[in-house]
């Protein structure tokens, strides 16, 4: 299976009420995870490298970049992603502002207050696996000049 990288991410960023002239961009890149051998007593470590090809069971970091390139600061900032079809969400390490969505895109929330209907029975409750799209609404602006970087991990399918 190969992964094209950040060309395969729809990456959305949608920014709230705020001067036109606050605006930014969203960068993405694409990072294969992998671990290394531990020394006797130690846990393995990570690193993370831009992959050529990945196979089912890899598991990758998707990092978005915000970078204000306005002339003031970026409030409100809304970044949504959709889960790439070859990947399933992963979680992520990056909670502040954090949601999911497992129904396309059309509502967000916290996993755990999720849930996903089932034809002929009571709804569920959502898993990693259902996730469809996540979602960051930053509450603190970005400052002229800067960028902010949030991440979340896929495995592959």
């Amino acid at each position: 299976m190969r992964f094209c990288g950040p060309a395969l991410l729809a990456a959305a960023l949608l920014l709230g009420p705020q001067p036109a002239a606050a605006q930014g961009t969203l960068t993405s890149k694409v990072e294969l995870e992998k671990q290394t051998s531990a020394s006797p007593g130690q846990p393995a470590a990570k690193s993370y490298t831009s992959p050529d090809v990945v196979v089912p069971g890899d598991r990758v970091r998707i990092t978005l970049i915000f970078t204000n390139g306005g002339a003031a600061p970026a409030a409100d900032v809304k970044i949504v992603n959709p889960i790439p079809e070859g990947l399933v969400f992963d979680g992520t390490s990056d909670l502040k502002d954090f949601t999911v969505s497992v129904d396309g895109g059309k509502t967000f929330g916290a996993i755990e207050m999720l849930t996903v209907p089932v034809a002929g029975a009571a709804a569920r409750p959502a898993n990693l696996v259902d996730v469809t799209h996540v979602r960051w609404l930053w509450s603190t602006p970005i400052p002229v000049g800067t960028s902010r970087a949030v991440a979340f991990f896929g495995k592959v399918k």
